[in-house]
């Protein structure tokens, strides 16, 4: 592992680290013996505090260390036979239920009224159109909104569902929250606008049973406007936005996350774990017991916070800066850099947990509570004199690190390839199209476990098919197309139509949904549905599919049956 790929961040609470206390074992049970769910900052630190006055004390020793048993247990069987016959479509709707599309729904007509006096008349299926044409957008990218309905460069995958006029209007009246019926207290919350949907796209996360690795890390929503939560990280590929927390799977499933606000109570007592580490406690907090998980992290780690997890039957591996290792004296970085790349220095406490110092570009330490140096690796390295590859010894470690980390890098490479910017003066509607966008993410991963589990030999379809077969269900699944714009004044100006039909396949949600599939007579072509070599003029105007429809065959019934 390069050195330089850690994170190196002071994120303030490392001035204050040697200033932490470390409680009694007892105690420190004691404080662990909580409801797993999900709690506040405040409730995790109060917890964390508890019996402060008594100092435990760390003795490390180069000794040799013994890796525990953690294999893992899965907290339940997936059901994954019963989403064999699931379509994409079904994939997203598990994460973005009718019942959230409902509430934006019912909250746009009444934020409408409250805004200009009428109502904006939308409903559920509206809104879905509406995430649908932001899903193809993000496909096809464009200049500026308005270029999807312009006669040059149209998109009918998009100008065909809603008029343009009726789409910003849409934009500008999403609402997720009644303005006049919330509570003071609610409003001290920064996100209280945008919260019920948060709440329940998280509780539809958390209901997919986890992976065994997952990491923690931050998330940028990328952001430039003016917003009282908007940071600053310069040493991201986005600098200005919002931060958020996640607990990632190697898969880059997003389980669990939390908006960064800021300090809540700059006042309340320091915790044992420090700001960073209740980061971890609190998205490990949704993770079931006892079940061997693993968990990831980077410049979050502390002594008590890999202790607490491992109380809890969950396993840590992180990088720890120096000054939080209290009383645990290693070689110098100096006297490494001597030795070469390569060269390695370890100590191990009363609670089996190993500090292990590794010298490539520099200095890098890692802490484990299940994994130590053995086996001990190679990895290719480029040597600077010699100007050859070399061989450099790399503890497992490291390599264990380095494997399984990256779940949050990979949620957000795989967030920017297909995503649409909308500008908007509301800073919240960043938060939410990101937060669909990682619906679909997530929906995507579930289809490739699934796949994986019953067709491992076949292939599973790509990122971008898997979202335009969303985007197309979405927009046209269930409801009726509506001829929007007006007409052409000349006939000149019509668009020729393509010679030949499309070729994709239409989505069984589109094909199956018993909604404006209407016969019409075209151009005799091979039908769509018939086995033999048939040929019919009868042709459905919504699925665009020649199909027979005479006294010897109802091919147009059978294509469109629910089974």
């Amino acid at each position: 592992m390069d050195s330089s790929a850690m994170h190196d961040e002071d994120d303030g609470s490392s001035a204050s680290s040697d200033e932490e206390g470390y409680q009694d074992e007892s105690i420190a049970q004691t404080s662990m013996e909580v409801e797993v769910s999900r709690t506040t900052l405040d409730t995790i630190s109060n917890e964390s505090v508890k019996g402060k006055a008594k100092h435990k004390k760390y003795r490390w020793r180069k000794i040799q260390y013994q890796a525990p048993s953690v294999d893992f247990i899965p907290s339940v069987e997936e059901d994954t036979e019963q989403r064999c016959d699931m379509t994409p479509y079904m994939y997203f709707k598990q994460f973005v239920t009718d019942e959230m599309l409902q509430e934006i729904a019912e909250q746009t007509n009444m934020y409408s009224v409250q805004k200009q006096g009428k109502s904006i008349n939308t409903n559920a299926k509206e809104i879905e159109q509406v995430l649908g044409m932001y899903m193809h957008m993000g496909l096809v990218q464009m200049p500026s909104v308005r270029a999807y309905w312009e006669m040059e460069t149209k998109l009918p995958a998009v100008c065909d569902v809603i008029s343009r006029d009726r789409f910003l209007k849409l934009l500008t009246l999403i609402h997720f929250q009644d303005n006049l019926s919330a509570s003071d207290d609610a409003k001290k919350d920064k996100l209280w606008k945008l919260r019920p949907w948060l709440q329940k796209l998280q509780k539809q996360f958390l209901c997919i049973p986890p992976e065994e690795c997952h990491a923690v890390d931050k998330i940028m929503v990328p952001f430039k406007g003016k917003s009282h939560l908007r940071v600053y990280m310069p040493a991201n590929p986005h600098k200005w936005g919002f931060k958020m927390w996640g607990r990632a799977g190697q898969s880059g499933f997003l389980y669990d996350f939390d908006i960064c606000q800021g300090a809540e109570n700059p006042n309340r007592e320091k915790s044992e774990v420090g700001v960073t580490g209740e980061i971890v406690l609190k998205m490990t907090s949704t993770l079931p017991a006892g079940r061997n998980h693993k968990v990831f992290a980077d410049y979050f780690t502390s002594v008590p916070l890999v202790q607490h997890l491992k109380d809890r039957g969950i396993h840590y591996i992180g990088t720890i800066r120096m000054n939080r290792m209290k009383d645990c004296v290693m070689k110098d970085e100096k006297e490494m850099k001597k030795s070469g790349r390569g060269s390695m220095d370890f100590r191990v406490n009363q609670d089996n947990n190993i500090i292990v110092r590794w010298y490539d570009n520099k200095a890098v330490n890692l802490i484990s509570s299940y994994v130590g140096i053995e086996p001990v690796g190679n990895v290719k390295r480029w040597d600077r004199k010699s100007k050859t590859h070399v061989m450099v010894p790399r503890p497992a470690i490291v390599e264990t690190y380095n494997k399984f980390m990256g779940g949050v890098d990979l949620l957000d490479m795989l967030s920017a390839l297909y995503k649409f910017s909308f500008r908007s003066r509301r800073w919240y509607m960043y938060i939410w199209w990101h937060t669909v966008t990682v619906a679909v993410i997530n929906a995507w991963n579930l289809y490739r476990r699934d796949q994986k589990k019953l067709q491992p030999k076949m292939k599973p379809m790509a990122l971008r098919r898997f979202q335009a077969l969303v985007g197309t269900s979405l927009t046209t699944a269930g409801k009726v197309k509506i001829r929007c714009g007006r007409p052409l004044s000349f006939s000149e100006a019509t668009p020729t139509p393509p010679r030949k039909r499309p070729s994709c396949s239409v989505p069984l949600d589109v094909r199956k949904d018993g909604t404006d599939h209407f016969p019409t007579w075209e151009t005799r072509q091979r039908s769509k549905h018939c086995t033999g070599n048939h040929f019919s003029h009868v042709y459905c105007a919504k699925c665009k599919e020649h199909l027979c429809l005479n006294k010897d065959r109802n091919c147009f019934c059978a294509y469109h049956q629910v089974k």
